[in-house]
């Protein structure tokens, strides 16, 4: 079975909900995603219906050599001022 971006809203969405074994193993927390407002676990990754990533960026850690380049430009802006 291929990826389809666009899936046909009537098909492979189940309208009765997530089974029993999906909430035991997901847990009953839903959010809505905000591309197509379909309501998707909270814990998953990908929206199911449109596909659009689900993960906050405010979830992934940032690199270290990020933090280190970003206070070596503000320091010299700093600087550049004082002087």
């Amino acid at each position: 079975m291929t990826y389809d971006p666009q899936p046909d809203l009537d098909e492979g969405l189940d309208p009765e909900g997530p089974s029993a074994a999906d909430l035991d193993r997901f847990g009953g927390a839903f959010v809505l995603c905000p591309e197509c407002e379909f309501e998707v676990y909270d814990q998953a990754e990908v929206c199911p219906r449109c596909g659009r990533a689900l993960t906050s960026l405010a979830a992934r850690k940032t690199p270290w050599w990020v933090i280190l380049v970003t206070a070596f430009l503000l320091l010299g802006l700093a600087l550049l001022f004082v002087f």
